[in-house]
């Protein structure tokens, strides 16, 4: 047995077919067939049930569950060893959701890449689920987002909280609350979801996050909103709502892009505050081997959520 024949039977368990996992390792069928066999020889066993559809046999399955702890085991070994060779010249994958990335990174990146210049990063987007299984696969150093669902093995450390907001046209409250706009501006502390409910809204889908923190947000002042427009893009309701469609529900950091244009300072836009917030978390492997670079970004996440509640 060897690193090559386990890197091999790695791809063909994920794949589940010859074929497939021959093409991703640029290799011919009969190659990747002949390592597995080798692989099988070595340890006296057989690997895959390769009558169709093909499966792991008990022995597969117990050899992909220990390859994949070596895996990740090399992979902090070559991390490791670079840090040796150069503590400022390395690698690391960093998880985050696309919408949050959005806003976080271009204020955290730019400052890490300054000061670590020879350091690069891998960016990973995708869900808050996928990215904890990423983790948990060893895929990715460090995610930013909600506090893991399955814990075991991770440390999560606060970074900052992400506070919700109402954000509300002002030629909608206008149309729609014409007796009572003007009272609402008055007291925004003072306004819930409930006052504006003859509103329309806009919304994230309700299968995303931030669209069910809205739903339940609305559940519990026993409301149902009229929602006008869905979409799984926060860029494309907050567009919608700045230029007057609806009411929107999101984390006030999501306005950070936007602090400085005129129909926010103008005040065409109103933010009321709601009852609501997130903590966000900075997440690892305990077990897993932190380089150099890990490290100092997780240092950097921390001092940007200790900036965040003055930028906003």
């Amino acid at each position: 047995m060897n690193l090559l024949n386990l890197e091999y039977f790695l791809v063909a368990a994920e794949e589940m077919n010859f074929t497939r996992a021959a093409k991703r390792l640029y290799i011919a069928q009969q190659s990747l067939s002949n390592h597995i066999a080798r692989l099988e020889d070595s340890l006296g066993v057989e690997l895959f049930d390769r009558t169709p559809p093909m499966t792991l046999t008990p022995a597969g399955l117990c050899l992909l569950r220990y390859a994949k702890q070596f895996q990740i085991s090399l992979d902090d070994l070559k991390r490791e060893l670079q840090d040796i060779k150069d503590c400022k010249s390395s690698e690391l994958t960093l998880g985050i959701t696309q919408g949050r990335g959005a806003i976080y990174l271009p204020i955290l990146l730019p400052r890490f890449q300054a000061e670590y210049p020879n350091l690069k990063i891998h960016l990973l987007e995708a869900s808050s689920a996928q990215l904890e299984q990423a983790l948990h696969e060893g895929k990715a150093d460090l995610i930013i987002g909600f506090a893991p669902k399955d814990p075991l093995q991770i440390t999560a450390q606060k970074a900052w909280k992400e506070e919700y907001v109402i954000l509300a046209p002002k030629t909608i409250l206008k149309d729609y609350l014409p007796q009572r706009w003007g009272q609402l501006v008055q007291a925004p502390e003072r306004v819930t979801l409930k006052d504006l409910e003859p509103c329309p809204f806009l919304s994230i889908q309700r299968d995303l996050y931030v669209g069910s923190i809205f739903q339940h947000c609305c559940a519990r002042v026993h409301m149902i909103p009229n929602v006008i427009v869905e979409s799984r893009n926060i860029n494309i309701v907050l567009g919608l709502c700045m230029k007057g469609m609806g009411i929107l529900v999101c984390p006030k950091v999501f306005l950070y892009p936007y602090l400085q244009t005129q129909i926010l300072q103008k005040g065409e836009l109103l933010l009321f505050p709601l009852d609501y917030s997130d903590q966000i978390y900075v997440s690892y492997l305990t077990q897993k081997y932190m380089s150099y670079g890990t490290q100092k970004l997780i240092e950097l996440v921390q001092e940007l959520g200790q900036e965040l509640p003055n930028m906003l």
